[in-house]
């Protein structure tokens, strides 16, 4: 494997108040990173409540780039 070609997870944050809109943001933000045409892999998904915004739910989704 080449030191310029490895690869490469994306941990995203985000806040919203159902799951879908948390999916779409997440997505959104993951495409921008990859590219707009990039297959992803969900490697994990956590959400919590956030304490900051009520109503809200605060989730950290990890992608990766399909090779």
């Amino acid at each position: 494997m080449s030191v310029r070609s490895f690869p490469l997870t994306l941990r995203v944050t985000v806040s919203e108040a159902t799951l879908d809109e948390i999916r779409e943001k997440a997505v959104t933000q993951a495409l921008q990173f990859f590219g707009p045409g990039a297959e992803l892999d969900v490697i994990s998904a956590e959400a919590e409540s956030d304490e900051e915004r009520e109503g809200r739910y605060r989730a950290h989704v990890v992608f990766r780039k399909v090779a």
